[in-house]
């Protein structure tokens, strides 16, 4: 097995505004991500023979000692969040995730339908186990095929994920706007969170292919958020709702999360990017909650679930939404948002990515900061990559020169 080394740690004349701590932090950060979790994923994460152990695409979970749980399933999420996570490191020339991003997309494509739809669950051999069409699957879905489509070049993935969103849109579309969670159709309450991630896997084929076409349905997503997630009143992003799109009664219409929070942030700081549209007025207002009622300033770990007024559903801490808050917080142009992100970083580095096997995590920390967990969760590596994309592009970003004005 080759060894990439992590990214050459800037100097101190070298970085600019970003404070040394954050690009240490982002240092440490790509040790571990490259030296311990890419290689470890790659070899006990893969499920395969031992000539080819990306055959049969990515494990499900391990245990809490990083053996493979071995369920007698294997959830296409992962499998595509995977997909993206050795395509990922692949483009960033860790030469191990070529061959895995290749084999995970062939075991991936054994729950393509015939009709373009993809199914929800997939044996550990690769036999369809549930033949569902899921929205928040399906969104992952295309987001690993713009990834993989980058890394491929042939332009195969770009044409499957094209289909799969016109399969949305024809199929699993809503009179009242947005989709179905799934197909057949359940009966639950619409949910913000698929279109969330439908709307960065759009917005990742866009990036991946430069054609305004693959841009549409981004618009869409934009308008939904404005009008239906968005909490006018309170400025806060709801999860649950009725099928006209109001907020779903009891309890779930109240829930909202604080890593969703910061999640929309950097989507509407990168559909700006992309469409010029301005997103800052949302974006405040989004990143305002969750910094205010969802940060514990203690310890700068970021809470799980709130209510609409603020107050704790649930007080622990789940590591992706440490991932999220990072991402979030380094998208907003404050003067103290780099401090806060050297924070959050070397949480993850000091409470989820120790006490655990080498290259794991722990997934959960209880509201007394001890681990809450019974597995090691595959899908949360897809968290903790764009959580650093987002950290070394920012720290990378402020290190370029300034060019003069003449």
């Amino acid at each position: 097995m080759s060894r990439i080394l992590p990214p050459t740690p800037l100097t101190d004349a070298q970085t600019g505004s970003p404070p040394v701590s954050l690009v240490a932090v982002r240092d440490r950060f790509s040790d571990w991500l490259f030296q311990k979790a890419l290689p470890f994923w790659a070899t006990t994460g893969c499920d395969g023979t031992p000539h080819n152990l990306a055959l049969l695409g990515a494990q499900e979970s391990l245990t809490l000692d990083a053996q493979p749980s071995l369920p007698p399933f294997k959830r296409v999420r992962v499998q595509a969040r995977q997909l993206f996570a050795f395509s990922w490191a692949a483009l960033q020339g860790w030469e191990e995730g070529v061959s895995r991003a290749h084999g995970i997309f062939r075991f991936m494509l054994h729950a393509h339908r015939e009709d373009g739809s993809w199914a929800r669950t997939l044996t550990r051999e690769g036999a369809v186990k549930d033949s569902t069409a899921d929205l928040y699957d399906i969104a992952f879905v295309v987001f690993a095929l713009a990834w993989y489509g980058r890394l491929e070049g042939s332009g195969r993935a770009e044409a499957l994920a094209r289909e799969t969103l016109a399969w949305v849109q024809e199929h699993m579309a809503t009179p009242e706007g947005g989709f179905l969670n799934c197909l057949p159709d359940d009966g639950t309450a619409r949910q913000q969170n698929p279109h969330m991630h439908l709307l960065e896997a759009v917005l990742a084929l866009y990036g991946t292919t430069g054609h305004e076409a693959d841009l549409s349905l981004a618009h869409t997503l934009y308008r939904l958020f404005r009008t239906r997630f968005l909490d006018p009143v309170t400025g806060t992003l709801g999860e649950f709702f009725t099928q006209d799109w109001q907020p779903a009664a009891g309890e779930a219409g109240q829930w909202v999360e604080p890593g969703h929070h910061f999640e929309w942030v950097w989507l509407l700081g990168e559909y700006s990017r992309l469409t010029g549209v301005d997103t800052s007025e949302p974006s405040m207002r989004l990143a305002s909650f969750a910094t205010r009622f969802g940060v514990v300033s203690e310890t700068g770990r970021v809470r799980d679930v709130l209510r609409r007024d603020g107050t704790v559903l649930r007080g622990g801490s789940r590591l992706w939404v440490q991932g999220e808050a990072l991402r979030g917080v380094l998208c907003r142009d404050r003067q103290d948002s780099r401090g806060i992100a050297a924070r959050l970083a070397e949480n993850l580095l000091d409470n989820y990515f120790t006490r655990c096997p080498a290259g794991t995590w722990v997934d959960q920390l209880d509201a007394a900061g001890a681990p809450d967990v019974t597995k090691i969760p595959t899908s949360s590596l897809y968290h903790i990559i764009t959580a650093f994309d987002t950290l070394d592009h920012t720290v990378k970003l402020a290190a370029k020169p300034s060019i003069p004005k003449l």
